[in-house]
Protein backbone atom coordinates (compact mmCIF):
# COMPACT_ATOMS: atom_id res chain seq x y z
CA UNK A 1 0.00 0.00 0.00
CA UNK A 2 0.99 3.57 -0.57
CA UNK A 3 1.19 5.76 2.55
CA UNK A 4 1.89 9.42 3.11
CA UNK A 5 3.07 11.03 6.33
CA UNK A 6 2.41 14.55 7.54
CA UNK A 7 1.57 16.54 10.66
CA UNK A 8 -2.16 17.08 10.11
CA UNK A 9 -5.26 15.16 11.13
CA UNK A 10 -8.99 15.86 11.13
CA UNK A 11 -11.03 15.61 14.31
CA UNK A 12 -13.06 12.79 12.73
CA UNK A 13 -9.94 10.74 11.90
CA UNK A 14 -8.52 11.42 15.37
CA UNK A 15 -11.74 10.21 17.02
CA UNK A 16 -11.79 7.10 14.83
CA UNK A 17 -8.22 6.24 15.81
CA UNK A 18 -8.98 6.65 19.53
CA UNK A 19 -12.16 4.54 19.25
CA UNK A 20 -10.21 1.80 17.42
CA UNK A 21 -7.80 1.64 20.37
CA UNK A 22 -10.66 1.43 22.89
CA UNK A 23 -9.80 4.85 24.35
CA UNK A 24 -12.26 7.44 25.64
CA UNK A 25 -13.47 10.19 23.35
CA UNK A 26 -12.26 13.77 23.67
CA UNK A 27 -14.10 16.92 22.70
CA UNK A 28 -13.16 18.88 19.61
CA UNK A 29 -11.89 21.65 21.90
CA UNK A 30 -9.58 19.21 23.71
CA UNK A 31 -8.42 17.83 20.36
CA UNK A 32 -7.51 21.29 19.04
CA UNK A 33 -5.76 22.39 22.24
CA UNK A 34 -3.91 19.11 22.51
CA UNK A 35 -2.53 19.24 18.97
CA UNK A 36 -1.59 22.90 19.28
CA UNK A 37 0.51 22.22 22.38
CA UNK A 38 2.39 19.15 21.15
CA UNK A 39 6.09 19.22 20.39
CA UNK A 40 5.69 16.43 17.85
CA UNK A 41 2.85 14.99 15.82
CA UNK A 42 2.79 12.77 12.75
CA UNK A 43 0.00 10.95 10.94
CA UNK A 44 0.21 8.04 8.53
CA UNK A 45 -2.39 8.34 5.78
CA UNK A 46 -3.84 6.06 3.16
CA UNK A 47 -5.89 7.75 0.41
CA UNK A 48 -6.01 10.92 2.53
CA UNK A 49 -7.45 9.19 5.60
CA UNK A 50 -5.37 9.03 8.81
CA UNK A 51 -4.77 5.36 9.59
CA UNK A 52 -2.14 5.91 12.27
CA UNK A 53 -0.63 8.64 14.42
CA UNK A 54 1.99 9.40 17.03
CA UNK A 55 1.99 12.26 19.53
CA UNK A 56 4.98 13.42 21.54
CA UNK A 57 5.63 15.92 24.29
CA UNK A 58 8.97 17.22 25.42
CA UNK A 59 10.89 20.01 27.04
CA UNK A 60 13.20 20.26 23.98
CA UNK A 61 16.05 19.49 26.32
CA UNK A 62 16.23 16.24 28.21
CA UNK A 63 12.75 14.72 28.57
CA UNK A 64 10.41 13.40 25.87
CA UNK A 65 7.20 11.38 26.12
CA UNK A 66 5.36 9.40 23.47
CA UNK A 67 1.80 10.03 24.57
CA UNK A 68 -0.10 8.18 21.84
CA UNK A 69 0.75 5.71 19.13
CA UNK A 70 -2.31 4.32 17.37
CA UNK A 71 -2.59 2.34 14.15
CA UNK A 72 -6.02 1.23 12.91
CA UNK A 73 -6.23 -2.56 13.42
CA UNK A 74 -6.53 -3.31 9.70
CA UNK A 75 -3.29 -1.38 9.05
CA UNK A 76 -1.21 -2.93 11.83
CA UNK A 77 1.79 -5.17 11.07
CA UNK A 78 2.60 -3.18 7.92
CA UNK A 79 5.48 -1.15 9.35
CA UNK A 80 3.53 2.04 10.11
CA UNK A 81 4.16 1.97 13.87
CA UNK A 82 7.83 1.24 13.27
CA UNK A 83 8.07 4.19 10.86
CA UNK A 84 6.23 6.59 13.19
CA UNK A 85 8.29 5.66 16.26
CA UNK A 86 11.53 5.63 14.25
CA UNK A 87 10.85 9.11 12.87
CA UNK A 88 9.99 10.41 16.35
CA UNK A 89 13.20 9.00 17.83
CA UNK A 90 15.18 10.54 14.95
CA UNK A 91 13.54 13.91 15.74
CA UNK A 92 14.52 13.54 19.39
CA UNK A 93 18.06 12.49 18.44
CA UNK A 94 18.38 15.62 16.30
CA UNK A 95 17.39 17.78 19.30
CA UNK A 96 20.54 16.92 21.26
CA UNK A 97 24.20 17.50 20.51
CA UNK A 98 27.20 15.25 21.02
CA UNK A 99 27.85 14.55 24.69
CA UNK A 100 24.26 15.21 25.80
CA UNK A 101 21.78 12.55 26.83
CA UNK A 102 18.02 12.35 26.63
CA UNK A 103 15.22 10.26 28.15
CA UNK A 104 12.13 9.13 26.25
CA UNK A 105 9.17 7.70 28.16
CA UNK A 106 5.90 6.06 27.18
CA UNK A 107 3.05 4.01 28.60
CA UNK A 108 2.62 0.90 26.51
CA UNK A 109 -0.75 -0.69 25.96
CA UNK A 110 -0.69 -4.04 27.72
CA UNK A 111 0.71 -6.69 25.39
CA UNK A 112 2.53 -4.23 23.10
CA UNK A 113 5.69 -3.95 25.21
CA UNK A 114 7.72 -6.18 22.86
CA UNK A 115 7.11 -3.74 20.00
CA UNK A 116 8.77 -0.93 21.96
CA UNK A 117 11.58 -3.15 23.23
CA UNK A 118 12.75 -3.48 19.61
CA UNK A 119 13.63 0.22 19.81
CA UNK A 120 15.50 -0.22 23.10
CA UNK A 121 12.73 0.73 25.53
CA UNK A 122 12.81 -1.11 28.85
CA UNK A 123 9.75 -2.26 30.75
CA UNK A 124 9.50 -0.39 34.06
CA UNK A 125 10.31 -0.87 36.82
CA UNK A 126 13.70 -2.15 35.71
CA UNK A 127 15.87 -1.14 38.64
CA UNK A 128 15.87 0.14 42.16
CA UNK A 129 15.78 3.84 41.26
CA UNK A 130 12.82 3.69 38.84
CA UNK A 131 9.21 3.41 39.84
CA UNK A 132 6.34 2.05 37.82
CA UNK A 133 4.66 4.13 35.13
CA UNK A 134 1.52 5.72 36.58
CA UNK A 135 -1.45 7.77 35.41
CA UNK A 136 -4.73 9.20 36.67
CA UNK A 137 -7.98 9.63 34.78
CA UNK A 138 -11.14 11.35 35.96
CA UNK A 139 -14.12 13.15 34.52
CA UNK A 140 -14.96 16.68 35.67
CA UNK A 141 -18.52 16.93 36.94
Amino acid sequence: MDYTFDNTISYEDYKALRVSAGWQSVSERQFELGLKNLRYFAAAKHNGKAVGMIKGLGDNGYYWIITDLIILPEYQSQGLGKKLVGDFLEYVDNSVVKGENVSVFLFSVKGKELFYEKFGFKTRPFGDIYGAGMSIHYEKE
